[in-house]
């Protein structure tokens, strides 16, 4: 009987602590926001802009830029050619202000400018004082951010302007096993009006290259999907489960306390009734 009531109470708390696993799935998803307007495209401004052949990516501050002085090495970044220093070390960076502090120039404004604008701007400054000048600035640190059920999840570089949805995967090593592969977010524009395209990778019209491109600073999240979910919230709950079934034991059992016979809760309160 004592058994029967121990499984019983073991079975109600075990049920309690579980139920709150359903509503503990939600949790490990981001961008859940409901007080927040997200929009929603199938095709955003970015992917207008790629489709007429027009976009170029502009220099913004915190940008780090090689800047190649044809002829003359003493005027270019320090390490252009060196292949050796991380990508985020190299040439020179844009200041908050969106300029860049330049030998024999001074400080020249480039945020906002893209990369061939740039070059022609800078060619221009330095004919002033040298011959058939030509400059060539490239933005060494363009990347989007790859988040989530992915093997490798951070920063992946752009080489070019745009980047894919697929290579950026790749490069994080792909998606896991837990991976919601028909719900895939692409996170662009602004803090005060994101706009979120998702992307379905189980049916063939989802390979569309207006889908897939990315551009610079784009974030991928790749959610779990409901099992991995499932599974981080059971395990959350596991040590509850456990502290309770040890409590069980104690008061039931009295093993713990007594360490030498089954405790006697009627004898007990027999003898507290004296």
């Amino acid at each position: 009987m004592k058994l029967r009531n121990i499984t019983l109470i073991s079975t109600i708390l075990a049920v309690v602590l579980m139920s709150g696993c359903s509503t503990k799935r939600d949790k490990y998803l981001l961008f859940q926001d409901p007080h927040h307007q997200i929009t929603n495209q199938t095709e955003s401004q970015f992917a207008t802009s790629s489709q007429r052949g027009v976009y170029e990516y502009k220099i913004v501050p915190n940008n780090r830029l090689s800047i190649l002085v044809y002829n003359h090495p003493e005027l270019s970044t320090r390490d252009v050619r060196a292949q050796v220093a991380p990508r985020d070390e190299r040439g020179v960076l844009v200041a908050r202000d969106g300029t860049v502090d330049l030998p024999l120039l001074g400080v020249v404004r480039v945020a906002g400018l893209t990369a061939r604008e740039a070059s022609n701007l800078l060619s221009k400054e330095y004919a002033k004082y040298i011959r058939n000048s030509h400059v060539n600035v490239e933005v060494l640190n363009k990347r989007v951010f790859v988040i989530g059920e992915v093997r490798r999840p951070g920063k992946v570089d752009i080489i070019e302007d745009t980047s894919n949805l697929l290579e950026a995967l790749a490069n994080a090593g792909d998606m896991t096993d837990f991976a919601e592969r028909n719900s895939i977010k692409i996170i662009r524009g602004t803090m005060e009006k994101p706009i979120v395209e998702t992307v379905d990778l189980t049916k063939i019209t989802a390979l569309n290259p207006a889908k897939l491109t990315l551009y610079p600073n784009d974030v991928v999240y790749v959610q779990p999907n409901a099992e991995r979910r499932k599974n981080l919230s059971i395990a959350e709950t596991l040590p509850g489960i456990d502290i309770v079934g040890r409590v069980l034991s104690t008061l039931f059992t009295g093993k713990q306390l007594t360490n030498t016979r089954v405790f006697d809760i009627n004898s007990y309160q027999d003898y507290i009734g004296r």
